[in-house]
């Protein structure tokens, strides 16, 4: 036997026990529970060391105390370290004597076996030890407490919990059979044991401690025990709470799951506690989720709790003050982005819908833009971000506020941010009695929208080419939808946003290149193909749904004819365009001012053709109305039947066929003319060559007209026959010479020499050359024949 008076004999023998302990657990739990395996005889209670192992051991221990050289601690020598460390606490149990060294086994060396994972051991183990000592279930709270504080395992006389001087073997077969035990009272459950504890009033958070350690509760995976420490905590006081305060900020307690924040903060929702408790508790959750202990449901259910907190007056916190309740957002907005754990990214939609829709209320527009941001990504919807707008555009109305929501879209990705600009233009442009001042909310969006930076980000994102209606056959019946605009109108307000975004790029009259022009070309194209369907053309078209929106002036006319159609145009033309835009001028109105319709007449002349050809000239209704506006009307009435009459297709192709002469009644022709039913697109060509003459008749007459324009009005008709193929009668040559020969000289005006001789032989072309002769010849003063040709 080694003698127990040489100190460092035995410090040697404890520290090499120790070490080869250390070394043998290593293997793992499952190999050291195979290796002691339970024998039948008693251990032995001495331990036999020989002087060579004795020597072999210290100079092992010697030897292991150098640094080899190392100048860096290293992994292996951080390795060393803590075995040292562990050795140095593993002997203090042998302080004492060599008999305490079975402590490192547990008792009998088989107490350790409880450590186990699997339950079913577990239990068993538990159920054996609790039969073992019943009067552990007598003791008092008080007796347990006082015995868990004497433990200590540096001293030699207090001896661990799970150590007996008496062992005793165990029997760890498992069997299969459940025996029934009709003659055992049934034992108390932990719960029931740690409420009767809980319901003592002088316990604290280390008895608390001390007390689920003796039950061997596992608080970290059954949180529901930390709830029911925390519940009866809070009912002891509501006023001082400075140890539930504890509780919460004590890791071992308070466990992850428990639900011991909300419970916290609920309880100051249903009564009123002093402002410090409520800041005091406030930052205890700041610190949890610093840390990362608090599950993102909780927080959910803490952020809807926190403005109904009571506080003065028995008003909650929204009503009361705003300001703090901010602030305490704030708070716990920062501290989430301080910690590792959990980041922004983390949070799940609901939180950040009920989060966002308490600042919503708040008015904090600026505190939500840096919520979307840090929360939203690119596969992100843009309810929000729409929201946000919405609301700043509204507050814009009210207070003249300027919104800051340009910044929020700089900074989210380009296609969302895309989405939310098409979807803001397209609910501001919505036909909704709601939305007062609308056509002001749309000139302030045009203004935030010229003032982006990554304009050309946004030109890149293809979501503006994402028309899913724009090719289906159904697109119209869809479009009723009062909730879903039609197709031409979407990708009118795309180009509206594309046009406004431009202008970040130079005045719109540079023509250079820009990023927007590709994706404009594109939407005028798809914008072309539905407008197929319809009558118009693409211009007349995209006037009419501009007209209908009713848009701030962007030049998207203008930039339809460069893009589109690559047409140089004159500044009558521009001005032209521009009106149409921007006020509710007609194409009727336009063709009524000459100088405006001449400057876009190339540009419109389909619509102009297929609004002409609606007219049936040559109705009696028609014909009175012309007639009459010609006879009252000035020179500019007159050219505005006169343009109808240019530009009326059907009209001058029936001309020609009015040439075949009709047969006289009398003559009993075998074929009859019987005019059918006559409209706009086949007139009855006789009746349109009797209009053009009666026309001439009519300007030749009027008294709104000096003699040089009627004169001229009425060599335009001559023209308009001639070139297409109709016949001239004899009133027309008449309507000319009393216009241009005998107004003339009732006025006392000088009529030209050539003036004169045209209209004289147009009179022989038509009536012959004795008319014109005699027309030529000096007027002859007292002769009364009566085949005398006067003047017409």
């Amino acid at each position: 036997m080694v003698s127990s008076t040489s100190g460092l004999t035995q410090l040697i023998a404890v520290n090499w026990l120790a070490h080869a302990t250390y070394r043998f657990m290593s293997f793992g739990r499952h190999a050291y529970r195979h290796a002691l395996k339970p024998t039948a005889a008693p251990t032995l209670d001495h331990l036999w060391i020989s002087d060579d192992l004795l020597a072999a051991t210290f100079r092992r221990f010697a030897n292991g105390q150098r640094r080899h050289g190392s100048c860096v601690p290293g992994p292996l020598e951080a390795r060393r370290r803590l075995a040292k460390r562990r050795n140095t606490a593993l002997a203090g149990f042998g302080a004492g004597s060599a008999e305490d060294i079975a402590c490192l086994f547990g008792r009998n060396g088989r107490e350790h076996m409880k450590w186990t994972d699997h339950p079913w051991q577990r239990a068993q183990l538990e159920t054996q030890g609790i039969q073992s000592k019943n009067t552990f279930w007598i003791q008092s709270d008080a007796d347990c407490l006082e015995d868990l504080r004497n433990y200590s395992v540096a001293t030699p006389e207090a001896s661990l919990p799970f150590y007996d001087q008496n062992p005793e073997p165990i029997d760890t077969s498992i069997s299969h059979d459940p025996q029934p035990n009709f003659h055992k009272p049934t034992n108390p459950s932990r719960a029931e044991l740690l409420n009767e504890f809980l319901e003592q009033g002088d316990w604290g958070l280390e008895d608390a401690r001390d007390f689920a350690r003796q039950l061997r509760i596992d608080l970290q995976r059954e949180p529901k025990y930390s709830r029911q420490i925390f519940d009866k905590l809070l009912s002891r006081s509501t006023t001082d709470l400075n140890q539930a305060i504890q509780f919460l900020d004590d890791p071992f307690l308070n466990t992850r799951g428990s639900g011991n924040y909300f419970a916290a903060v609920s309880l100051f929702v249903q009564a009123k506690l002093k402002r410090s408790n409520r800041i005091a508790m406030l930052n205890s959750v700041c610190r949890a989720l610093e840390l990362g202990l608090l599950p993102t449901d909780e927080l959910c259910l803490i952020i809807k709790a926190i403005p109904n907190i009571i506080v003065e007056r028995n008003q909650t916190l929204r009503e009361w003050d705003q300001k703090a309740l901010l602030k305490h957002y704030l708070a716990m907005w920062k501290a989430i982005g301080r910690c590792t754990i959990l980041g922004y990214h983390d949070l799940h939609k609901g939180l950040v819908d009920v989060w966002l829709t308490e600042l919503v209320n708040l008015r904090s527009f600026r505190f939500a833009e840096e919520f979307v941001l840090a929360t939203h990504d690119a596969s992100s919807d843009t309810r929000w971000p729409t929201t946000l707008i919405m609301e700043q555009l509204d507050e814009f109305e009210v207070t003249t506020s300027l919104p800051t929501f340009y910044q929020m879209l700089d900074g989210l990705d380009a296609d969302c941010a895309t989405r939310c600009i098409v979807e803001v233009t397209e609910l501001l442009a919505m036909p909704d009695a709601q939305i007062q001042g609308r056509a002001q909310l749309l000139e302030q969006w045009r203004l935030c929208l010229s003032n982006l930076s990554n304009v050309s980000a946004l030109a890149n994102s293809q979501v503006w080419l994402d028309l899913p209606f724009a090719y289906n056959e159904n697109a119209l019946e869809i479009a009723q939808t009062p909730s879903i605009l039609p197709v031409q109108q979407q990708i009118i307000l795309r180009l509206w946003a594309l046009r406004t975004l431009s202008r970040s790029f130079g005045p719109m009259y540079h023509q250079s290149p820009r990023p927007t022009d590709k994706l404009i070309y594109f939407l005028l194209g798809i914008y072309e193909t539905s407008t197929k369907t319809t009558d118009g053309s693409l211009l007349s078209d995209l006037m009419r749904g501009i007209q209908t929106l009713n848009l701030p002036y962007s030049s998207l006319l203008l930039l339809a004819v460069n893009i589109k159609m690559k047409k140089n145009i004159t500044k009558t033309a521009r001005r032209t365009l521009e009106k149409l835009e921007t006020s509710q001028l007609s194409l009727t109105d336009v063709w009524a001012d000459p100088s405006a319709y001449h400057g876009i007449r190339d540009l419109f002349y389909g619509t102009f053709e297929q609004m002409f050809r609606r007219l049936d000239i040559t109705s009696q209704e028609s014909a009175d109305e012309f007639l009459h506006l010609v006879r009252v009307g000035d020179s500019k009435s007159i050219w505005s039947v006169l343009r109808i009459l240019r530009n009326h297709t059907p009209f001058k192709l029936c001309l020609n066929k009015a040439w075949v002469p009709l047969p006289h009644p009398d003559e009993m022709a075998l074929v009859r003319y019987h005019p059918g039913p006559r409209d706009s697109q086949s007139p009855d060509p006789y009746a349109a060559v009797d209009f053009v003459h009666r026309l001439a008749v009519a300007i030749s007459c009027s008294h709104n007209l000096t003699p040089s324009r009627s004169f001229h009005l009425i060599h335009h008709l001559y023209d308009y026959l001639r070139r297409h193929g109709g016949p001239v009668y004899p009133s027309l040559v008449q309507a000319m010479y009393h216009a241009g020969v005998v107004r003339y000289r009732r006025e006392g005006r000088r009529v030209s020499p050539t003036q004169y001789e045209y209209i004289l032989w147009i009179v022989s072309k038509f009536e012959g050359r004795e008319v014109a002769t005699q027309l030529r010849a000096p007027a002859q003063i007292g002769l009364s024949k009566p085949d005398q040709m006067h003047d017409y």
